[in-house]
Formats: C-alpha cells, structure tokens, sequence
C-alpha cells in the first residue's frame, strides 16, 4: 500500500464504485421530489453556489453540457425559467412508483439505465482515466476478444493523452471510410459497435419493459411526418428552412392562430404538432388501459364497489399520503392493496383471485393517471413550456443549423435515420400470438454495421463542406477529454492498480478519519465488493468473447451462434440496479419483492393491451452464477457516503478539477 494510506489499489476502487454508483442512483431517484429542483443550484438557481441537493450530477452539468456548441450561449432564462418550471411540473404531477404498480416501469427501466452509464462517466470525471504505455503493437484482431479491449483501451489513451483526436478529425474531413483510419481507430470502431449492440439488445429484448419501448418507439415513428420534413428540409434558404421547420413543429393550429393573422393577440393554448403526437399515443394507451380496467370491474372476482372505489382514489391522492400507505405496507409485509383497503376498518378481507385483480386494477387506475397527468404537462400546460423550451434551443442552434444545412444533406439524413428506426423496430418487435426466435447481440451487430455508412457520410459531409461546425466540434470535444486527464495520479500505485485516481487520496482520508474497528468493517466490505467487480468483469469478458465469435460465425442459424446475455460491465450493473428495485408483496402478502422476482418479471411484460410477447427472453439477466450477488456494503455507504458527498459538493461549488490531496 505503501504511499496510498490505509486503502489497498482494489479496495479503492472498490470504494470508489461503490460511492459513485450510490451517489448517482440517489441523485437521480431524487429528481422526482420538487425539493430537489429548488435546490439544485446553477443553472437552476444561479445564486446558490454554496450546496446544491445534487452535486455529482451539478458537477457533469457543468463539465460536458455548459460547453456544448450552441448550449454554451443559451440565455441563463433557459434554465431558470423553462427547464426549471417544467422540472417542477413534472415532480408536481407525482408519477407513479413501480412498487405500486407491482411490476418495474418504463421511467424506472430509463432512471437506472441512465445510473448505470452517468456513474461511470462520473467516475472518469473526478479520477480521471489512467495513464499508461499502450501494450502490444498496432495490429488488432478483430476475432479476439483480448485484441479488442486493447484497442479500446489505446484508443482511449491516445484520445486523452495523445494526439489521436486531432488526427481523426482531419482523417474524417478527407474520407468516409472507415477502412482509411488508423488500425487502433477502426479496431474500437467496432468495440463500440458491440457495445452499443448489446445497449440495444438488453434495452429491447432482455429487459421486461422492452417490448413496451419498442410499441411506443414503433407509435411515435408511425406517426412522424417524415416527407414533411424531408421536403422542408429540401428548401434552399438556410433562413426559409429553419423557419418552415418550426412552423411545421411547433405552430399551433387553433383559432388564436388565425385572428393573429388580422391584428388579434396570440394564445398559447393548442397543441403542435410534436404534442398532438404525444397526446395521441398517450391517449391511445389511454383507451386499453382503460378497456382492462373495465373487464376488472366487471369481473365476478372483482372487489366490491367501495373497496374498488378506495383503489381507483388512491391513484390521485397526494405524493405524502401515498408515501405513508407505502411505508405502511413495506413495515407490515402487506400488499399495497392491503394498506390501502386497510384505511376503511370495516372492508372485508379480499380472496386470492380478488386480491389479484386488485393489485391489477391499482396499477392500471396509476397507469392512466401517468399518461393525463403526461399530456397535461407536456401537452396542456399554461404557459406552454415545452414549446418555449424548444423555441429557445432553436434559437440559440441557429448557427449551427444553418452551417449544417449548407454542409450536409439533411433531408438524405433523416432518409437514413428513418430506415434505421424501421429496421430496429423491426429486428426488435416481438410476435404476440406465435413463438419465434429472439433476436440476439450479435443480430444487432450486423443492424449497426449495416447503417454505419451513413453516419460516416454524414459525419465526412459536415467536417469537410463545415469548417466552424468542425472547429466548434473540435474544440468542445478537446474540453471534454481534458475532463478526463489524471492531475495528481498520473501513474499505476505500488500493487499494480490503478486505485480511485485523483481522488484516492480523498477516500483514503475519509477512512482514516473512522475508528479501527469501524475501519476493519469497510476493508471486509470493500474486499467483498472488489472481488465481485472481478467477477462481473470477467463474465462482460466472456459475454464479449461469445458474441464476437458469434457475429463472425457463418452460419448464423447454429446454436452455438447463440449468445446469452449482453457484454458490458455497465449493462450489467444496469441489472442490479433494476434487480433491487423493491415491489409491493403479492396476494399472499410476505415481505416486499423484487424486480428479480418472476411474478414481477411477468407482470413488467405485460403491454397496455394486456398481452405479452409469445416468448420472453428466459437467459440469466446477470451472471448466471449465484455467487455473482451483490455484496453488502450497507456499512460503507452509512459511514462513508455523507463525507463522499460533501467533497462533491466542494467541487462542484469552486469548479476544481478533482479531490484536493
């Protein structure tokens, strides 16, 4: 251990995901609460610099979004008007909780999915990435799994400590294939591709919900008017474009809009065309959710009409009252349903079958009142804040539109956006009514590879025929990396790791600060964690090998072209982070579940219609190895997290790189 204080390499590194990964999920979590909003700080509140209720997320906000071309000159009214009321909104509509509903929702799915990368982007961010020799020559084997996570790990070290952006910027201005960059380049090319693949592929087909996003992402597609703005896009005048695509988005076709035309005053009220799309899939959902809950009604096994009266109440009560029924059913091992018939000392007790539609007839009466209280915001709302929001986005991205438009063909563009939303929906959407063969990682390989073309041609196209939009790019991406350069730990620690980079010493200090005793807990914890961080990074491994040897197979219909599960520390992470989600008990009451437990694997498969898919993904979501299990660390996060935090929030206020040693 030597000059790194009481922590070992592994043990800090250890502590350093357990933290971030604590932190993040906390933080995002916490979103919800309209608390949280009107504590944020800058953007949100610019005066308070002081304490902010989220400051890794406040910390990356600053880092990589204030410095975006075109965000970088927003009016600071953006965030302290727009975005700062319809966060309120949102919070003040109280959504509803996945443990009420008895299955993981789509908002629970996108939270912990956004955890799972934002922690390691996090993690980047205040340790920084460490600095070696590159190992190995330049030659990369694209067969081998050992050759690919080399060249992703080169790439990385150049990008960051190289001369290897500067390079594929001019590279990319000069050609669009892919096959004359550097061997390293086009090596983690296709790492990313294969990453990004197994994104996809636990998103839609592994994941419960997936089926779910993919019939909303298939209604929203259908729906865009894609000749309309294609042909918009056609026109010549990069000003008569720009203003033919808002008018096309965001007029509102009401009877404001007409007497406006003579002289009269413009209303707010309306839709456009964005929220009549919105609105109309919501409101679709709508009208199946409510046809079950009309079947439930009707039902012989449906409760009685003042406990199905309790039920549908509940939906609309207060985020406090529900929080208090929540905690109640949660302290007495009881269902939702119990806690909430509970209130009426005189309902009967319900039968198992009863019981059931009743935990239905919850979680459809919350899921209809998600989707209006979603169209009253995003659609109804007075002010119109969406709207203002984007009008304000396009505002300040005009240069940057305008350069594109000259640069590049953006109606071949969204030509190829709109073939590849329809093959992934395709590849993707699972027959209801007859089995069929899942798609698999290496499935959507080929998809990527199939349309990586375009995005090479679009990307060529705007740095040659764009010379601001490739400098402004270039810069903002140079800032971003520089995030990313170790300051105060720029070499491998004595054992051989590379520990919490620059903010090894601020763990190490927040340990050293514990009794011995107390000590001793977080170093048998932390041991525990680190070895299961080795067993996820071997299994991402093995994931990673199969699926490469996979997607090289000629024979795509063998079985051993098969792969189960997806590579990706992240994506497995994501898993355990879905895994605890805790779920009301069931009919036979007990204590709270999981989002691992079958019956709510089951109930997340489920569609608004009521259907499932003919046949789900029945691989191991995980490590397929019990021994894989989450250790305890409970005792590390109650001692060490507020300290963790209050560094944050140090950081975040004086805008310091990293930790001070």
């Amino acid at each position: 251990m030597g000059d790194q204080g009481c922590l070992s390499s592994e043990q800090a590194h250890a502590l350093f995901d357990v933290l971030t990964s604590h932190v993040t999920l906390t933080e995002i979590e916490s979103l919800k609460y309209s608390n949280t909003i009107a504590t944020f700080g800058p953007p949100l509140q610019p005066s308070r610099v002081d304490a902010a209720s989220t400051p890794l997320l406040r910390i990356l906000l600053q880092s990589f979004i204030n410095d975006l071309p075109g965000f970088r000159n927003v009016n600071p009214h953006f965030w302290t008007d727009s975005i700062y009321h319809l966060a309120t909104a949102l919070d003040d509509a109280n959504l509803s909780e996945s443990y009420d509903k008895g299955s993981v929702g789509i908002r629970r799915t996108l939270s912990t999915a956004s955890a799972s990368i934002i922690e390691s982007v996090a993690r980047g961010r205040l340790g920084g990435y460490p600095k070696q020799t590159p190992k190995g020559d330049s030659n990369y084997d694209k067969a081998n799994p050992d050759d690919m996570a080399r060249a992703w790990d080169d790439f990385l070290q150049r990008i960051i400590y190289g001369d290897l952006l500067n390079n594929m910027f001019v590279k990319a201005a000069e050609t669009d294939k892919l096959s004359d960059h550097e061997p390293v380049v086009q090596a983690a090319h296709q790492y990313a591709v294969t990453i990004f693949a197994a994104l996809l592929h636990h998103n839609l087909i592994v994941s419960p919900r997936g089926q779910s996003m993919v019939s909303l992402l298939n209604r929203l597609h259908r729906l865009t008017p894609y000749f309309l703005i294609k042909q918009t896009l056609k026109i010549g005048n990069a000003a008569s474009m720009l203003n033919g695509m808002t008018q096309l988005l965001l007029a509102k076709m009401n009877l404001s809009t007409l007497t406006s035309w003579f002289g009269g005053q413009p209303s707010d009220s309306g839709m456009n065309l964005l929220q009549q799309i919105i609105s109309q899939v919501l409101n679709a959902d709508t009208s199946e959710l409510r046809k079950r809950v009309k079947q439930i009604e009707q039902s012989q096994d449906a409760p009685n009409k003042s406990q199905l009266e309790l039920l549908r109440r509940y939906a609309s009560q207060s985020a406090e009252e529900q929080q208090r029924i929540r905690k109640e059913s949660e302290s007495r091992s009881v269902s939702i349903v119990t806690a909430i018939l509970g209130q009426d000392k005189g309902s009967p007790s319900l039968t198992e079958p009863s019981h059931k539609l009743a935990l239905d007839y919850v979680s459809l009466q919350l899921a209809v009142r998600d989707r209006e209280q979603l169209i009253e915001v995003l659609c109804l709302h007075q002010p119109d804040l969406v709207t203002t929001s984007i009008r304000e986005l396009v505002t300040v991205y005009d240069p940057i539109i305008r350069a594109l438009h000259k640069a590049v063909d953006l109606g071949s563009g969204v030509t190829d956006l709109q073939n590849f939303l329809d093959d992934v929906i395709s590849l993707s959407l699972i027959d209801k009514t007859k089995p069929a063969r899942l798609p698999t990682v290496q499935d959507f390989v080929h998809l990527l590879e199939k349309h990586q073309k375009s995005s090479h041609v679009f990307i060529h196209q705007a740095l040659k025929n764009g010379k601001e939009l490739s400098q402004w790019y270039h810069e903002y991406a140079s800032h971003a990396i520089e995030q990313y350069k170790q300051t105060q730990f720029k070499d491998k620690v004595a054992d051989g790791g590379t520990a919490a980079g620059d903010l090894t010493h601020c763990l190490n200090k927040l340990v050293s600060k514990l009794p011995k005793d107390q000590q001793q807990q977080i170093h048998r914890q932390l041991d525990h964690h680190a070895a299961f961080l080795d067993g996820l990074s071997q299994q991402s491994k093995a994931r990673m090998e199969r699926t490469i040897r996979a997607s090289l197979a000629p024979d795509k219909s063998d079985p051993e072209a098969e792969v189960e599960g997806s590579p990706g520390m992240f994506l497995l992470k994501w898993q355990y982070f879905i895994d605890r989600t805790p779920i009301t008990p069931g009919p036979g009451n007990g204590p709270p579940r999981t989002g691992k437990s079958d019956s709510v694997v089951d109930a997340t498969a489920v569609d608004v219609d009521g259907e499932k898919p003919a046949v789900t993904y029945q691989g191991s979501s995980n490590a397929g190895d019990s021994s894989l299990e989450p250790p305890d660390v409970s005792t590390v996060i109650r001692l060490l997290a507020p300290g963790f935090r209050e560094e944050l929030q140090t950081i975040a206020a004086s805008k310091k790189g990293r930790g001070n040693p």
